[in-house]
């Protein structure tokens, strides 16, 4: 049994308040410890699985592992959502008429039907709620001045260990 963590990157690890930016490596400026304690502490307290739902995806998968490490950042990049919707991820999706088949909620359905075999719950982290309603039930909803905060902590933890939110 998995769980899945599909993470934002900009307002979630890297918010917009974040203007004393201390350090600079090759993947831009470092993200507040505040807000990587937190994601530290969720996956500490369910051992989720981090699957890259963020425009950062554009930088590659091997890229950001390579971040991830150099960082020092908690867990394990284990793969990132797809861009685009194929067919096959099509056929195995189910889409309503309001759904907007460029948008994250449909990405992140995308990767779940290709490779969500095992997974029995996930939460998504992230500052844009353009997520399908069937997922509200799995969304945490930054506030992209503050980043991800102990209140959205603990809210991820309640929904992957199936807790009451």
């Amino acid at each position: 049994m998995r769980k899945g963590l599909f993470l934002d990157i900009g307002g979630v690890l890297d918010p917009k308040w974040w203007v004393q930016k201390p350090s600079v490596d090759r993947y831009g400026c470092a993200f507040p410890s505040k807000c990587v304690a937190n994601l530290a502490k969720i996956l500490e307290e369910t051992g989720a699985e981090i699957v890259v739902s963020s425009s950062w995806k554009g930088m590659g998968f091997t890229a950001l592992q390579a971040m991830w490490k150099d960082r020092i950042l908690p867990g394990k990049v284990v793969d990132v959502t797809p861009d685009n919707l194929n067919d096959e991820m099509l056929q195995n999706s189910v889409f309503n008429n309001d759904d907007v088949l460029h948008s994250r909620g449909c990405e992140i359905n995308g990767w779940l039907s290709l490779h969500g075999e095992g997974v029995n719950n996930y939460v998504i982290i992230d500052d844009m709620d353009d997520m399908l309603p069937e997922q509200n039930q799995h969304f945490v909803w930054t506030n992209e001045e503050f980043g991800l905060t102990e209140g959205d902590a603990a809210q991820a933890i309640m929904i992957l260990n199936h807790l009451h939110v």
